[in-house]
Order: structure tokens, then C-alpha cells, then sequence
């Protein structure tokens, strides 16, 4: 059982803090059973019923310090992911994101961030479909990674930018 005042990994919902254990009132009579109460991290003031039984196989830990400084400083060895073009490549981006595993949405970040400087040295543009995706893997990851390292979001986005900006675009 998750205790009060924890915070988890919640799939696509991503950082969430436990605020309470309870039967909330929109249950059916007779069909009472507890919930966890979350907040979310990631949408301000979202707040999200959990059913207690089964919780645990969908929740996770977030990342320790020092994993999540390791995903940021080994960017350039975080595998490409190797998506299809254009709307082919929304099942698999949306299955990534659904998962939230922090390797993976590194990997989606770096693969839609190399795609995007791509299509603009081409003088294409990227597609708002990716540039969707693109942002909620954002803000899933950087959520994580800024509350395992006791910092702040937008630092976590320029330093992953900064490292982003030095690999190569072309593929080996």
C-alpha cells in the first residue's frame, strides 16, 4: 500500500503526490471501495482517483539523483528511436508516452528534437502532431527528472537542450 504523502510515477499522468487514502462520495452504494486521492505535479490542481487494489502495477517510483543526472549526462547513448513519418508514428509515440518509463521518453525526446532540427535545416517544418508529443514528453520527463534532482524544470529543459544541441544530426 502507497502511504499519504508520497509521490509516484503515474503513467501518462507522470509525478503525482499521494493526498489521501479514501471511499470517495461518486461511488454507487454498495460498490464502495478505497481510492488513493493523487495531485498531480505535472497538471497543476488535476487531481485523480485511483482505485487501491491493482495501484500498485501502475504506479512507480520516480527516479533516484542519480539515476536521473546519468540519463541526462549519457543523452548521446540514449538509443533513437526509429518512428514512422508523419501520422504512422502516433501509435508508438502514444505508447511511450501511456508507459512514462523515464529511458523511453528520453529516447522519444531525443528522437523528435533530432527530427525537428532536421525538418528545419531542410526548411520543412515539423509537424504539430509531433511538436504535441513532443511537448507532453516534455513535461512528463523534465517534471521527473527536476523533482529527483531538487531543481527546477526549465533548468532540466536547457541542460537536456544543451546536450541535445551537440550531438550530430546526421545518422550513423
Amino acid at each position: 500500500m502507497l502511504n499519504i504523502g508520497e509521490c509516484v510515477i503515474y503513467g501518462s499522468h507522470g509525478l503525482c503526490r499521494i493526498e489521501d487514502v479514501l471511499v470517495p462520495s461518486f461511488l454507487e452504494r454498495g460498490k464502495e471501495k478505497e481510492y488513493y486521492q493523487m495531485v498531480s505535479a505535472v497538471d497543476a490542481g488535476s487531481v485523480l482517483y485511483v482505485p487501491v487494489e491493482g495501484a500498485e502495477d501502475k504506479v512507480r517510483d520516480y527516479l533516484s539523483a542519480e539515476d536521473a543526472e546519468e540519463l541526462i549526462e549519457d543523452i548521446e547513448v540514449s538509443p533513437e528511436l526509429h518512428l514512422p513519418d508523419g501520422k504512422k508514428a502516433e501509435p508508438e509515440i502514444k505508447d511511450i508516452i501511456k508507459r512514462n518509463i523515464a529511458d523511453e521518453m528520453m529516447s522519444l525526446v531525443k528522437s523528435l528534437h533530432k527530427i525537428k532540427a532536421v525538418r528545419e535545416s531542410e526548411g520543412k517544418k515539423f509537424a504539430s502532431m509531433s511538436e504535441k508529443y513532443l511537448n507532453i514528453a516534455e513535461k512528463l520527463l523534465y517534471t521527473e527528472l527536476a523533482f529527483s534532482l531538487k531543481s527546477e524544470k526549465d533548468e532540466i529543459k536547457r541542460r537536456v537542450l544543451d546536450e541535445l544541441s551537440q550531438l550530430p544530426l546526421e545518422t550513423a
